[in-house]
């Protein structure tokens, strides 16, 4: 699961340095009744935007990622406005 989890973190964070162009994020990774909380903050109020990347993009492919994994190991999925109020949290639930 650890794997799993690094994979998911990773495309998350990919994508919040995209959105954040040269920017501060934040990572947070917790235990949340006793499963990893997996998240992400950027600046931008963006939500993120899945499309399908052309055959030859480099990049594009996160997302999916992401959803394939949180469809089959992640308990839940989400992007919510940070309380802040400024940017947005892109977080995955793993099991245990």
């Amino acid at each position: 699961m650890i794997n799993d989890s690094t994979l998911v973190m990773s495309e998350i964070v990919t994508n919040a340095v995209t959105a954040a162009r040269g920017r501060e994020i934040r990572l947070r990774c917790a235990l949340e009744d006793g499963t990893p909380l997996l998240g992400c903050w950027d600046p931008s109020p963006d939500l993120p935007n899945p499309a399908p990347p052309s055959l030859t993009a480099e990049n594009g492919r996160g997302l999916a990622i992401v959803s394939a994994y949180a469809y089959a190991y992640a308990k839940e999925t989400g992007t919510r406005p940070s309380a802040t109020g400024e940017g947005k949290i892109v977080w995955a639930q793993m099991p245990a």
